[in-house]
């Protein structure tokens, strides 16, 4: 039991830490770890919405729940996780949550996940400035593919006029965004100039540029305060977490022994219909007896490592044991 109330914290714990807008309930993980269906659809929301912070892309519900799975299997492919049970799973979020919990514990360790998040959602109070990029915006790009269609000639090339119109065009957006950059710089050192000296901080000097819309505007201190009492909140979970992560892996490392258990399970089942097979082969072909028994020394090879594993992750559980009591 206290060992349960001690996993309930980590998991509580790390639900708190994910940002308000992707928190799952605590449960979820518990459905997850039985591959219980219910808890499909709040996983791949779950990655939806995280992997759409990551990316920097505009986070929308509207997103039919195909087409979020897609997203969700392409961002994991980029990242580089590559079990293939998890792009096996159908498009209508139907079953698999287990794989989607693994697929989650891996970006969460991986990626560095939560501090991640953290680092993207937190409250700016101070003006910060950028190196102008000429990163266009995906949703323009496709604008602008849409607006002039490429003149093929006889051998199949693009027209010189048509990429000199794309040049010119790039070239324009640059400007632009440089121009809007240095408009920026502008009036932000004008804040910094009209409030110099009013800042209670000697550091500073001057308001930033959200210290001076709360004194334009008093009453949206309160928007800010609860943003500022959110993201203590996250904080605070986050370190809590922290202390109880290892309690989460071990946990996991339960969830992979009884999905090997299960394919164990799956393999002695189906191992006589195997058996029966081979006989006809052998019979047949005369050089498949040689491939049968290189499969049964590969068979036996990776059933002795398979225990020694299994050895070695019961020590390090008993070892850890000793520790927490």
């Amino acid at each position: 039991q206290q060992r349960g109330r001690v996993l309930s914290g980590a998991v509580g714990a790390l639900c708190r830490a994910l940002p308000p807008r992707a928190r799952p309930a605590p449960d979820t993980f518990r459905r997850a770890r039985f591959d219980r269906p219910q808890a499909t659809l709040d996983f791949w929301r779950l990655l939806y919405t995280l992997l759409k912070q990551i990316h920097g892309d505009k986070w929308t519900e509207s997103y039919a729940i195909d087409n979020q799975i897609r997203f969700v299997k392409s961002a994991l492919w980029y990242h580089g996780y590559g079990r293939p049970q998890f792009y096996q799973l159908p498009s209508d979020g139907s079953a698999g949550s287990r794989e989607l919990l693994l697929a989650f514990s891996w970006l969460l360790h991986r990626l560095s996940l939560l501090e991640q998040l953290l680092t993207l959602n937190r409250v700016k109070t101070g003006d910060e400035t950028s190196v102008c990029t000429c990163e266009d915006d995906l949703l323009s790009s496709k604008k602008g593919r849409t607006e002039i269609t490429p003149d093929w000639g006889p051998d199949n090339r693009v027209d010189v006029r048509y990429l000199q119109w794309l040049s010119g065009r790039l070239r324009f957006q640059w400007r632009s965004l440089h121009a809007q950059h240095q408009e920026q710089c502008k009036l932000l050192y004008k804040i910094h100039l009209f409030t110099s000296g009013c800042h209670m901080d000697k550091s500073l000097g001057h308001f930033s540029v959200t210290e001076t819309e709360l004194v334009r505007q008093p009453e949206n201190s309160k928007q800010l305060l609860q943003l500022l009492e959110s993201e203590t909140m996250q904080l605070e979970a986050f370190l809590e977490w922290k202390q109880l992560e290892p309690v989460y892996w071990q946990w996991m490392g339960s969830v992979l022994d009884h999905m090997a258990e299960e394919g164990n399970l799956c393999k002695s089942q189906d191992a006589p219909a195997e058996r029966s097979k081979l006989p006809e082969v052998t019979s047949c072909c005369p050089w498949a007896e040689r491939v049968t028994g290189q499969i049964d020394r590969l068979s036996r090879d990776l059933v002795t490592l398979h225990d020694q594993l299994h050895q070695l992750v019961t020590r390090q559980k008993a070892a850890w044991c000793e520790k927490v009591r």
